[in-house]
């Protein structure tokens, strides 16, 4: 989706509101699938020589599976935001985006601010909500490491510990 923000090149330096929606397609992230309900963006936006600065807040709701029990889930994702767009960016280098014309393109933008505002793990919040057997790590008594109350805590680099001390090696802090 594009912005036409033609009036703030007539008129520079003055805001003017902005209402949008942006629909953005599911993303693999880490092997799992996050699907986004339509993103809505307020705010205003103000032109000054090639620079467009867009500031004001960006909601949806993302949906993925919890990472306990293997249900949908979902998470809310509200943040404010300020970004600037400029002609001659270099998004790759630059904490800018880029534009052409009298326009702003809004899907990167909605995109990347929805993914920084993800929430690590989703989780369903049910009461009842219990790892499925495939997504539960089980130590060598059997006893499991993501149960509440569970005293065992799973440690991966444990055994380069290990190694490392019976090696003579002095362990790093």
């Amino acid at each position: 989706m594009e912005l036409d923000v033609s009036l703030g090149f007539v008129h520079p330096a003055t805001a003017f509101p902005f209402e949008a929606a942006v629909t953005l397609p599911p993303q693999n992230l880490g092997g799992e699938t996050v699907a986004f309900d339509g993103v809505t963006l307020q705010g205003v936006y103000q032109v000054a020589g090639d620079v467009v600065v867009l500031e004001g807040r960006l909601a949806t709701v993302a949906h993925a599976a919890c990472a306990r029990c293997a249900a949908p889930a979902q998470a809310v994702v509200e943040t404010a935001f300020r970004e600037t767009f400029r002609k001659d960016a270099n998004e790759m280098q630059d904490e800018s985006f880029r534009y052409e014309g009298k326009s702003v393109p809004l899907d990167q933008m909605a995109l990347t601010l929805v993914l920084l505002n993800l929430p690590m793990r989703f989780s369903c919040a049910r009461p009842d909500c219990r790892p499925a057997a495939e997504l539960t790590a089980w130590d060598e008594d059997g006893k499991t490491w993501s149960e509440a109350g569970a005293e065992a805590t799973y440690r991966p680099f444990e055994g380069l510990d290990a190694m490392m001390q019976e090696n003579g090696k002095e362990r790093p802090t």
